[in-house]
């Protein structure tokens, strides 16, 4: 990497090569629970990046690296209520990849800090994010960005 990169919001042009980034992040999950966690299907990719690309609450960043894209990071944000916590805007991370050749480089670490200011400058007051367990490099990276632990989401599987 010649240290030249750059963070910006998805365009629709570049929908073929995040596709491809999505896939990769998915396939990633696959290969790590592959009982749990199906296969990437491209057509179900295409519809969701069309939503993210198209839905005014959610954000899609990606980071070119020498002209390639080659990480992206998506979030939505949403209004909070319940009966038990206060109100609030929330922003929530979703996915967030940067294929294996360009990690360790600091792109990673770019989109996350261009969502976190991008859902600060729109007023939310929290930012959330839901981690898989096997994903430690993730999980150590938002607990040096300050993330703590709020709740515990666990399953069973039933017989």
């Amino acid at each position: 990497m010649s240290g030249t990169f750059k963070v910006k919001r998805a365009e629709e042009a570049e929908k073929t090569q995040l596709i491809e980034l999505w896939a990769a992040l998915y396939q990633w999950h696959h290969n790590h629970d592959d009982g749990l966690i199906k296969k990437p299907c491209r057509s179900e990719l295409e519809t969701e990046i069309a939503e993210y690309l198209n839905t005014p609450d959610c954000i899609v960043f990606v980071v070119l690296n020498d002209g390639a894209l080659s990480g992206f990071i998506t979030g939505q944000l949403c209004e909070l209520a319940s009966p038990l916590t206060k109100s609030e805007l929330v922003g929530s991370i979703d996915h967030w990849f940067v294929s294996e050749e360009h990690r360790g480089n600091g792109l990673g670490l770019a989109l996350l800090e261009r969502i976190e200011q991008e859902f600060a400058d729109y007023g939310a007051k929290r930012l959330n994010v839901e981690v898989w367990h096997f994903n430690k490099n993730a999980l150590e990276t938002y607990k040096k960005r300050g993330f703590q632990t709020h709740i515990h989401c666990m399953t069973k599987v039933l017989s």
